[in-house]
């Protein structure tokens, strides 16, 4: 595996594609083998996911949240990531239907299990779509969760999301506040608060 910025090959075969809507993520690795099953995007179906944080205490809670999950979605587990595993959590908690609410109980279901393992922190900001529509969430448990901008091309009709403003003289760019779900689409841009779902049968599983 190669980093993004080593591939001799990324800038023809971004000359080739063209879309409507797409994820790209280039990111160093907090935790789990450099691999293609460990990189980002993370695809289920129509949907596709990538992540900036990390769950501080994964190691330890890990296998608690492998063992809950329903055999078909148990299945699509290739890694051994810890963004891997909040996807698939949000996918089990229903995110073919409430992309919103299934992002919240599954939050919920890592902040339980962190909890009884010592409480460390939660950094997550992730986007995901369905091919139709973007998504995105910022929360930590922290003081400060990775950031997250929202950016209007000004002569062209587009939008992004974006970790960080990839170039200030473009597009006019909106800081995305901590606890926060955004909503993209073509019509424009929509953010709501985003606070960790209560999940009581979580909570007290063992």
């Amino acid at each position: 595996m190669l980093p993004a910025w080593s591939d001799c090959n990324l800038k023809s075969l971004c000359q080739q594609i063209r879309s409507g809507l797409f994820l790209a993520h280039v990111r160093a690795s907090t935790g789990g083998a450099t691999s293609r099953d460990n990189c980002h995007p993370f695809v289920s179906g129509r949907w596709s996911f990538m992540h900036n944080g990390q769950i501080g205490c994964f190691p330890l809670i890990r296998r608690r949240h492998v063992d809950s999950l329903p055999d078909d979605i148990y299945a699509q587990m290739h890694g051994t990531t810890d963004s891997e595993l909040i996807f698939l959590l949000m996918l089990a908690e229903g995110l073919d239907h409430d992309p919103h609410g299934a992002t919240a109980r599954a939050v919920a279901r890592v902040l339980a299990a962190a909890e009884r393992a010592g409480a460390d922190p939660l950094k997550l900001t992730a986007a995901f779509s369905d091919g139709e529509r973007l998504y995105a969430v910022r929360f930590s448990t922290m003081s400060h969760a990775p950031t997250l901008y929202a950016g209007n091309f000004r002569n062209r009709l587009g939008r992004c999301l974006v970790s960080e403003p990839f170039d200030r003289d473009g597009p006019e760019w909106q800081l995305i506040p901590p606890g926060s779900f955004v909503s993209a689409s073509h019509d424009g841009v929509a953010v709501s608060a985003f606070e960790p779902a209560h999940h009581p049968a979580h909570a007290l599983a063992g």
